[in-house]
């Protein structure tokens, strides 16, 4: 079966977690947030770890809501959620992620947006941002973008 994303969803997705060139992180961008911002940060250090790791089965049972698993899915031709992930994963090299800004939404304090840049070359970074949500306690990825 061929595993299709959607062009949002590929973007992102691969970009961020695998697409760049470069070596592996060696820095934690976590360190400098506290509260909140440091685990929606952690959450994003932990979806690099499992992207390289290639652990896709991770990623969508941790990283990323139940609801954007299922749109991955759907997406798919109904592959889970794990299956598209690690294929993607495989077509893929390691990034370098660094969160530069958490912003908490001062309206739902469940919602926040997360800015990542990724090492896209050895000179060269390009931003993203991350929707993320709070639930069962824990910060996960919502959106790509």
């Amino acid at each position: 079966m061929r595993l299709l994303f959607t062009s949002a969803v590929l973007t992102a997705l691969l970009a961020v977690s695998g697409c760049a060139q470069g070596g592996t992180k060696t820095t934690n961008s976590s360190d400098k947030y506290s509260g909140d911002e440091k685990l929606i940060a952690n959450t994003i250090e932990d979806f690099q770890a499992n992207a390289t790791a290639q652990d896709g089965a991770k990623i969508c049972s941790t990283q990323i809501t139940a609801q954007l698993a299922k749109q991955i899915s759907a997406k798919n031709s109904g592959a889970s959620c794990a299956t598209a992930v690690t294929a993607g994963m495989k077509a893929t090299d390691e990034a370098d992620l660094t969160v530069t800004d958490v912003t908490i939404d001062a309206k739902d304090d469940n919602k926040a947006t997360a800015t990542v840049s990724a090492k896209t070359g050895e000179k060269s970074s390009q931003k993203y941002s991350f929707t993320l949500e709070r639930a069962d306690k824990r910060w996960q990825i919502s959106s790509f973008g």
